[in-house]
């Protein structure tokens, strides 16, 4: 009975160690880790050099990041992250990285694109196994077993086992003289001996079979030629070998689709981004040709009265001839005030994040001077960046502050070994409320 009852709490503890699971820390820090390269993949244009970053924990992905990555993983580290994942599985946890995560309003629009890739990646991750991973979390071991009713409490557990040994064993020694006392046992041993022969003669038959199959199959079998083996050693390797290559190419092939798939999830993120800048750019000549519209309908409102007010002067009745009177000394006549100037050419200065360009000059002011304007009527007009060794330079320098508030282009922020500024497509301005204002930017690239 002791016996069964140990083998019985051995099988309740080994259930239990096999149904325990656990996300250890090594394994969240990695899936972490995959979480923040995505989304930092798609936050900014040009970060596609993350693709070849092979790292497992956010220490390593901070040293790899370049700088325009540093204020992403800023927004990306102020979420939150549970801390009972001890007690999660692998599905809870791709569920977290995958949806939950992103559900975030402090993270940008681009990097919630890369939740399809994050999912793959930790779908693909090796969780350990649920009796290592309690090991990992310091899991307590079982509690010892509570000794038995009637040892008493201030018993050792020693005491207490063998205590129940004694008694297992005074319950068998009853078992056995119960036997002992049971007629039936005592006319089953005297054919005992019988049922003994009887197995000992047919092991001895068993065996001489054995035997003589053996001996038998020992002279039917071929000597072994050393070059027919040595031959099938050689195309065991031939086909090994083979194989190895076939599964190589056919990674090579799977790992060069992933990288397809990659790149086109990257061109579908910047042509998603490149859609809701034309919406807004279209928004905003809209707009501005709305309140055109409007000013065009005051100024035809005014000129309208200014007809109405010289067909009335034309059709007045003329004044009654007077007798001449000595004429007064005339009046100096007031000289017309001259009127304000249409700049054909405006020099410009960098855009603030509002679209508005902070300086406007007659000519070029170093140090200040980014764009030139043209215009005919003062309202509307076009600009391009200033093609100047003086301008080139300044904006290269910075040309975040400097290019990115009025211009659009690829990898503006890469300007090492660049020596000049070329515009691709102009960009629109409009004059608002004694300010020039972006309605489109214009498209450079570096050369």
């Amino acid at each position: 009975m002791s016996i069964l009852k140990k083998l019985t709490l051995a099988g309740v503890v080994l259930l239990s160690a096999l149904t325990a699971g656990a996300v250890t820390d090594r394994e969240m820090e990695e899936a972490r880790t995959i979480t923040a390269k995505n989304y930092l993949r798609y936050a900014n244009n040009g970060s596609g050099y993350l693709d070849e970053v092979k790292v497992t924990t956010m220490a390593d992905l901070q040293k790899a990041l370049k700088t325009k990555e540093v204020e992403n993983l800023k927004a990306f580290n102020s979420v939150k992250v549970p801390s009972d994942y001890a007690g999660w599985d692998k599905e809870k946890l791709v569920e977290f990285w995958s949806v939950t995560f992103f559900t975030s309003p402090a993270l940008s629009a681009e990097g919630k694109i890369a939740k399809t890739r994050v999912r793959r990646q930790i779908e693909a991750m090796e969780i350990a196994a649920p009796s290592a991973a309690a090991e990992a979390k310091g899991a307590e071991p079982e509690p010892a077993a509570e000794p038995a009713a009637t040892a008493p409490a201030e018993d050792s557990p020693t005491a207490a086992t063998a205590m129940a040994e004694q008694q297992d064993i005074l319950a068998d020694q009853k078992a056995i003289e119960a036997d002992n006392v049971n007629p039936s046992l005592e006319k089953e041993e005297s054919h005992t001996w019988v049922y003994v022969l009887i197995l000992a003669i047919l092991i001895g038959i068993v065996i001489w079979l054995v035997s003589f199959a053996a001996k038998v199959m020992k002279k039917q079998a071929p000597e072994p030629v050393s070059g027919d083996s040595e031959a099938l050693r050689e195309r065991a390797r031939q086909a090994l070998a083979a194989k190895d290559t076939e599964i190589a190419k056919r990674d090579e092939a799977i790992k060069g689709l992933t990288q397809r798939l990659d790149e086109e999830e990257g061109r579908a993120a910047q042509a998603a981004h490149a859609v809701e800048s034309l919406k807004r750019d279209n928004q905003r000549l809209t707009q501005s040709v709305e309140a055109l519209r409007t000013e065009n309908s005051r100024l035809t409102a005014q000129l309208a009265g200014l007809k109405d007010k010289l067909t009335a002067m034309a059709a007045a009745p003329a004044e009654p001839v007077r007798r001449a009177e000595p004429k007064p000394e005339p009046k100096p006549e007031p000289k017309p005030e001259p009127k304000e100037e249409i700049l054909k050419v405006i020099y410009l200065g960098r855009a603030n994040n509002r679209g508005i360009f902070v300086r406007a000059d007659r000519r070029v002011s170093p140090g200040n001077t980014i764009y030139r304007l043209d215009t005919d009527d003062g309202l509307v007009g076009s600009f391009h960046v200033v093609d100047l060794p003086v301008v080139t330079r300044m904006a290269l320098e910075n040309p975040r502050e400097m290019l990115a508030g009025g211009c659009t282009g690829d990898n503006l922020e890469e300007t090492a070994g660049v020596s000049s500024i070329v515009t691709e497509n102009k960009g629109t301005a409009i004059f608002e409320n004694g300010y020039w204002k972006i309605l489109r930017k214009c498209r450079i690239r570096y050369e």
